[in-house]
């Protein structure tokens, strides 16, 4: 079989092409996700830790502002950093420890399509919140809503 110069031409420049495709487009976008990924699980891993210190303020900071008072109207407060001391307050020291020590990961967060909000499944948790739904606003993270 004879291969000659105008079959391979084509063929080289496809490949080329593709690698290139490849190279500047596809992989770029992986990594632009996997960062992302990464701000919203360390968005959801600094609210739950701000939850378990009763940090009010902090954790009132990471949430939007629809969501802050969402969680004081959830526990009958008036303001979101007392909802956050209501929360803690009854939480054991190992129950602190616990969330303390939990680090959540681009492996609980749900990639995202075409939603701006971003799902994060939590693990079991003292709260017996199940899931965080974070969204990029002007820049930065917040937790929207808090299942």
């Amino acid at each position: 079989m004879k291969i000659d110069a105008s079959t391979c031409l084509p063929v080289a420049a496809v490949t080329l092409i593709l690698g290139l495709t490849y190279v500047f487009v596809v992989m770029p976008s992986g990594r632009q996700d996997r960062a992302e990924q990464d701000a919203v699980a360390r968005t959801a891993t600094d609210l739950m830790h701000a939850l378990g210190r009763g940090d009010g303020p902090t954790a009132c900071a990471v949430l939007s502002g629809p969501a802050a008072t969402s969680l004081a109207t959830r526990q009958g407060t008036a303001d979101c950093p007392t909802a956050v001391t209501s929360l803690a307050r009854p939480l054991t020291a190992e129950q602190r420890e616990f969330i303390e020590a939990e680090e959540l990961t681009d492996e609980h967060v749900t990639p995202r399509k075409k939603d701006p909000l971003i799902p994060v499944e939590l693990p079991a948790n003292p709260f017996d919140f199940t899931q965080f739904l974070v969204a990029e606003r002007d820049g930065e993270w917040h937790v929207v809503r808090v299942d």
